[in-house]
Formats: structure tokens, C-alpha cells, sequence
């Protein structure tokens, strides 16, 4: 079921499955968003980390990108829970573009190669009849 959302989905389903999350300890939430991550790696192209399957290096890999991404969500819902109802600032792309440069960063470290921005007109994801998500303003 998890392969069937996009990295967003998946994070908006994990925040809100858990009791608390200002409860929950920062190494424990980066111990769910890096065990996030590395199944993420089974997730069909384009989505997820597909193209990192089986390397060696993706443990690593997750174990950078995962206090960067549990960060960026405490700080959503933080906002979330002081504008009850309201969109966060900022565009769907605007998130995208920066949750990409995060995994980038960390690909860089790492030494792997940079991702590449889905094309969800294109893609598996929009012909099972998902769309790209509504803009926020």
C-alpha cells in the first residue's frame, strides 16, 4: 500500500500515526523517518529512492536525510497547530523543490548521484489516477 504515495503522503500518514509527536523523542523520530527512507528504496520509479536499491550506500544516505526531513515536519506541524485551518506558506512545488535539494545534499555527502525530479505528468504515479496534489497559496 506504502508504494502507491508519494514521500509526502508517506510522511503525512507517519505524522499522523503517531500518538505525539512532540513526545516522541528527535532520535526516535529520525529512527522512523531513516527506516522511512530505506523502504522508500522499494517504492516504484519515479517516487521514493527506487534508484537507490540495494546500494551499499543507502543506509548512510538515510541516516542524513532523515533529521533534515523530521525537522522540516516538526516545523509543519508546528505551524499547523499555531494556524489551525490554515495552508501552509508557500507552493506544493515550492515544498517539493526543497525536500529535493535536502535528499541532493545528502546524495552529495554520501557520494551518490543527485535525484531527479519526478514528472508526475508522466509518471506510474499519475496514470494509476494519482494526482500531483492541490496547490497550497
Amino acid at each position: 500500500m506504502i508504494r502507491h504515495f508519494t514521500r509526502a503522503g508517506i510522511a503525512a500518514l507517519l505524522v499522523a500515526s503517531l500518538p505525539s509527536v512532540h513526545a516522541q523523542s528527535a532520535a526516535t523520530m529520525n529512527d522512523s523517518y531513516a527506516q522511512m527512507c530505506r523502504q522508500s528504496a522499494d517504492t516504484p520509479k519515479p517516487f521514493g529512492e527506487w534508484d537507490l536499491k540495494d546500494n551499499p550506500k543507502l543506509g548512510a544516505y538515510c541516516d542524513c536525510f532523515a533529521p533534515k526531513f523530521a525537522a522540516r515536519a516538526m516545523k509543519a506541524m508546528a505551524y499547523r497547530q499555531a494556524n489551525p485551518g490554515k495552508a501552509p506558506p508557500g507552493t506544493l512545488e515550492q515544498s517539493n523543490a526543497e525536500e529535493l535539494a535536502m535528499r541532493n545534499t545528502c546524495r552529495k555527502q554520501v557520494g551518490l548521484p543527485a535525484a531527479v525530479k519526478p514528472d508526475l505528468a508522466g509518471s506510474a504515479g499519475a496514470s494509476a489516477g494519482m494526482p500531483p496534489g492541490p496547490k497550497r497559496k
